[in-house]
């Protein structure tokens, strides 16, 4: 018996990672239906690593042109069979068992498009599920716009008609096209979450997710497009743009430190203008709010009194 899930790997230069990655999804109980895999024309030996199991038939592999992450997903999820899909990156793991309750849950909310768990961040060794967890709830869709519930696509199962209804992932958005196809997905469909770990995120001096400067920037484009979707967008922006701040301002100081160090000037002006851009649309936001709610008369600002 197979649980009815394509799980599908963009590889790209993730040689060293990719066997353990792929052997997590094919570990699955229940296994899942298929596993694809997209080569995005990886630099390495991913596909000599990968021979056997082509050979042996337990993935289906594809090599294309160098696309981008959010294209290779795509091509994967338009080869997939089954009824949900499972986005799986080239260097992550998935814990024992996710799939099985991931589908359960799909299964006993048959309109929710996704559901989806946590993640836990490793550099070495695995550490441990923890032995209990929360109930599952609704996700909030406004909770989704004050800032990313999904951190990585590894978190999530999908139902596969919901995914090709939305248009799957936006590939003109580097880094955080998952955030802005949970939106699109929250915007027609409930989705179901858990306190539960699904997927161990390894963390190494590679990952895409250290290029905070253009992380940063393509998480404005995702808040300015969704933002005028919700109602209260005026709070809700200050809520956006503020977290992402407060979480992108620190670690852009280090990258501009880091890239001083070397000498990588481009990458310390990208720093500093990605810092500006961060404490400016946050300034912008906070004065936008306390403007809209004194015009309302629902808050009498002191001169100089904060937020």
């Amino acid at each position: 018996m197979t649980a009815p899930v394509s799980v599908v790997i963009p590889a790209y230069g993730h040689a060293a990672y990719v066997l353990a990655s792929v052997e997590s999804a094919l570990s699955q109980t229940p296994p899942p239906r298929e596993v694809i895999v997209i080569d995005d024309s990886s630099p390495d030996d991913t596909a000599a690593r990968l021979a056997p199991l082509v050979r042996d038939k337990r993935i289906r592999y594809v090599h294309q042109p160098n696309a981008g992450m959010a294209a290779a997903r795509n091509a994967g999820a338009k080869l997939a069979t089954s009824e949900y899909l499972y986005f799986l990156d080239d260097d992550d793991l998935m814990f024992p068992n996710a799939l099985g309750w991931l589908v359960e849950e799909l299964e006993r909310y048959p309109t929710a498009a996704l559901a989806y768990g946590e993640s836990v961040v490793f550099s070495v060794e695995v550490p441990p599920p923890p032995d209990t967890w929360s109930e599952t709830w609704e996700a909030d869709p406004r909770a989704f716009m004050v800032f990313n519930q999904v951190g990585c696509p590894g978190q999530a199962l999908i139902r596969r008609n919901a995914f090709v209804e939305v248009g799957g992932f936006d590939a003109r958005i580097w880094g955080t096209d998952d955030w802005d196809l949970w939106l699109r997905l929250l915007a027609r469909y409930p989705a179901r979450a858990a306190g539960r770990p699904v997927l161990a995120y390894r963390l190494h001096a590679d990952n895409a997710s250290r290029n905070v400067a253009r992380m940063y920037e393509s998480s404005l484009k995702v808040a300015k497009r969704h933002l005028p979707n919700f109602s209260s967008p005026t709070l809700l922006r200050f809520g956006s743009y503020r977290h992402l701040r407060i979480y992108h301002a620190p670690r852009l100081e280090a990258m501009f430190r880091r890239s001083a160090q070397r000498g990588e000037w481009q990458l310390v002006a990208a720093a500093a203008r990605a810092w500006m851009l961060a404490w400016g649309h946050d300034a912008f936001a906070s004065a936008a709010l306390k403007a809209n709610l004194v015009r309302r008369g629902r808050w009498r600002l002191a001169p100089g009194e904060p937020l």
